[in-house]
Parts: C-alpha cells; sequence; structure tokens
C-alpha cells in the first residue's frame, strides 16, 4: 500500500484549494501529487464529493457562533472574575448572576 510521508501538508493545500483559498503549494506540484499518491488522491475525492453533498443540501449556512458562544464557556464572563455580567441567555453551570431556573 502507498503511504504519504507528507500528508498534512499535502492535505492543507488540496482542503484551501476546496475552499477557493491559496494552497500554498502550486497547483502544478499538488496535481502531480495526486497523480503518484493514492492516499491523497483518495482523501481530496472524497472530500470534494462531501463538499458537493454539503453545498447542495441547500438553505442558507448560518452563523452560530453566537449560539455557541452563549452555550459553551468560550467567553469568560466577568461575573465569573467578580465583576459585572455580561452574559446572555447564560447557562453555564458555574453562573451565579442568573436564576436558571426560569
Amino acid at each position: 500500500m502507498n503511504t504519504c510521508w507528507q500528508p498534512e501538508r499535502w492535505r492543507s493545500s488540496l482542503s484551501a484549494v476546496l475552499d477557493g483559498e491559496d494552497p500554498e503549494i502550486p497547483l502544478e506540484q499538488l496535481d502531480a501529487h495526486l497523480a503518484g499518491c493514492a492516499p491523497c488522491d483518495e482523501w481530496f475525492e472524497q472530500a470534494s464529493q462531501q463538499q458537493t453533498l454539503l453545498r447542495s443540501a441547500g438553505g442558507p449556512l448560518r452563523d452560530i457562533t453566537a449560539h455557541l458562544i452563549g452555550v459553551t464557556e468560550a467567553h469568560i464572563c466577568s461575573c465569573h472574575t467578580g465583576g459585572d455580567c455580561e452574559c446572555t441567555d447564560c447557562v453555564c453551570p458555574t453562573c451565579t448572576c442568573h436564576d436558571r431556573a426560569s
């Protein structure tokens, strides 16, 4: 079985191609690598198919950043360090500034 010795390097650039970004590796080199590396060629084919499926699923892509920040502790509210509460719709298990029962 053929093994790629630097899959992260190649797949990072291939992923950039799929996303319409600068791949950092010239396209000619990527094409040559895919022609000789079965694991990366298979990875790229699967990633391309997944991208096609996701794009054909329809509907707008939602920005869920605000939702994730409210649900996770990605943002540490000042109430955790003795300051004023900045939480909105707080569900933090350690939050002491809102009545979570309501």
